[in-house]
C-alpha cells in the first residue's frame, strides 16, 4: 500500500475497534446512515458517490477527433471517522474509470485535528483547497467538469489523492489555507515531487440576499517528476467532457527546473443569481530558454429556476448547489432544485517553443436535483482547437447522472 495509506486505514479501524466491545451501536432515523461506538465517541459514516457520464461528439471538422461514449466517471467508497480529541479520519477508494490505471486508486486517507477552534491541521493524501473549483466538492459544480484552466494549474501541486500536510483558517470573513505537497496517489512515478499551495479568501461584501467573495491562491513545484523521470513537466487537458481519452490541449514533456500557477478569483451570489471567475498563468522554468507561460481563465453564471439559491459554504470558502426542502413528487407538486448556467473558458498554452495549442469551450448547462442525494445534469458544449498544424471545431452534448450518500 502507497505512503499514509497504511497508517491512517490502522488508525481508522484500530479507534473503533478497541470500544466496540465496550459500546452499543446507534443508526440515526433520518439523514446519512451512522454507526456510534463508546457513546458516541467515534462516529463512522459510510462514503458512497456514483458519477456515471454519457457523452456524444459532433460537428467535427478533422477526421481522428474526439469520440462519444459513457464513463463511470467516479465510483467511491469509503469511511468517515469522527474520533476522539478533535479528530477526524477519512478513507475513500475511488474505482471510477477516469482515475482507474488498474482496477481502483486511493482517493483519500486523510487525518484532520479540528482542536485549534479557528482552523484544521490536515495530513496524508487528500485533495488540497487550492483555486475555487478545486476547493469544493466535485458535487456541487455548476457544470459536468471543472474548466480546463483549473485542472492544469492544480496539476502543478494539487489536485486530488495529492500527499500534503497543511493548515486551513476559518474566520468569519475571510480564510487561509497553506500546503506543503508531495506526488499524486494515482500516479507512483510522481511520489518524488516537491511542493507548496496557498489560497486566500475575503468577503468584502455581505448582506441579505447578496454575498461577494475575492481571493487569490498559488501553487510552486521545486522538484518536478513524472514518469519516472525528473526535471520534467507537461500540461495537457479534456474537452471538460471526460468520455474519450484524447486529449488535444498537450504541450508535451518539457524540461524543467520547476513550474508554478497564481490567479486570482471572484464569486458570489445576488438573489436566484450566481457567479464565478478564475484567471490563472503557468509557468515553467526551463534550464534552458527560460520561463514559458500558459494561462487560461473561465468565467460562469448561473440562474436558480426552481428551489434555494446557491448558499456560501465557509467551510471550504466555496458554494454550495441549489436545494429544495421538499425532494420531487410530482403528484405533490414538488420538483426540487433547478437550474441553468452558463460557462466561457480559454486555456493557451503556447510560448516559443511551448506548443501545446489553445482550447476554447462554450458550455450550456441545465442541473436538475431532484433530490439532496441526486443530481442530473446536462452539459452542451461548442469548442474550438488551435493546435500547431491545424484547427477543430467541436460540438459535444453530456449527460450525467449522480448520487452521493
Amino acid at each position: 500500500m502507497r505512503p499514509f495509506a497504511t497508517p491512517l486505514l490502522l488508525l481508522t479501524l484500530a479507534l473503533p475497534s478497541a470500544t466496540l466491545a465496550q459500546s452499543g451501536l446507534e443508526w440515526p432515523e433520518e439523514g446519512v446512515p451512522e454507526l456510534r461506538l463508546g457513546d458516541g465517541a467515534v462516529q463512522l459514516a459510510p462514503v458512497l458517490r456514483l458519477d456515471l457520464d454519457a457523452g456524444a461528439y459532433g460537428d467535427q471538422d478533422r477526421p481522428g477527433g474526439f469520440r462519444s461514449g459513457t464513463n463511470l466517471r467516479r465510483a467511491r467508497l469509503g469511511v468517515e471517522a469522527s474520533l476522539p480529541h478533535d479528530l477526524e479520519a477519512t478513507f475513500i477508494w475511488d474505482f471510477g474509470a477516469a482515475s482507474v490505471r488498474d482496477a481502483s486508486d486511493l482517493y483519500e486517507a486523510s487525518l484532520a485535528w479540528d482542536g485549534l477552534g479557528w482552523g484544521t491541521v490536515r495530513v496524508g493524501a487528500y485533495k488540497p483547497q487550492h483555486m475555487l473549483e478545486q476547493a469544493g466538492s466535485s458535487f456541487d459544480l455548476l457544470f459536468i467538469e471543472r474548466a480546463v484552466i483549473s485542472d492544469l494549474a492544480a496539476d502543478v501541486a494539487t489536485g486530488t489523492g495529492r500527499q500534503a500536510a497543511g493548515l486551513e483558517v476559518r474566520r468569519d470573513r475571510w480564510s487561509m489555507a497553506a500546503y506543503i505537497t508531495g506526488g499524486e496517489m494515482s500516479k507512483p512515478q510522481s511520489w518524488g515531487q516537491r511542493g507548496v499551495a496557498g489560497r486566500v479568501t475575503a468577503i468584502p461584501l455581505r448582506q441579505e440576499g447578496m454575498l461577494v467573495q475575492l481571493g487569490a491562491n498559488a501553487a510552486y513545484q521545486w522538484r518536478p517528476g513524472q514518469d519516472g523521470a525528473y526535471n520534467e513537466a507537461s500540461l495537457s487537458g479534456y474537452p471538460e467532457l471526460r468520455v474519450d481519452s484524447r486529449r488535444f490541449l498537450d504541450t508535451g514533456d518539457v524540461e524543467a527546473d520547476s513550474l508554478w500557477a497564481a490567479g486570482p478569483e471572484l464569486s458570489g451570489v445576488a438573489g436566484r443569481f450566481f457567479g464565478q471567475a478564475e484567471y490563472q498563468v503557468i509557468g515553467i522554468d526551463t534550464p534552458r530558454g527560460g520561463t514559458r507561460h500558459g494561462e487560461g481563465w473561465y468565467v460562469a453564471a448561473s440562474f436558480t429556476l426552481i428551489g434555494a439559491a446557491r448558499s456560501h459554504d465557509p467551510e471550504t470558502a466555496t458554494w454550495k448547489r441549489p436545494s429544495s426542502p421538499e425532494p420531487f413528487d410530482a403528484a405533490a407538486g414538488h420538483w426540487g432544485a433547478l437550474e441553468v448556467a452558463g460557462r466561457y473558458s480559454v486555456a493557451d498554452l503556447r510560448d516559443g517553443p511551448l506548443q501545446g495549442g489553445v482550447q476554447r469551450i462554450w458550455t450550456a448547462g441545465l442541473n436538475w436535483y431532484p433530490h439532496p442525494m441526486v443530481k442530473v445534469m446536462l452539459n452542451y458544449q461548442d469548442g474550438h482547437l488551435l493546435l500547431t498544424d491545424e484547427s477543430r471545431n467541436f460540438k459535444a452534448i453530456g449527460l450525467r447522472l449522480s448520487y452521493s450518500l
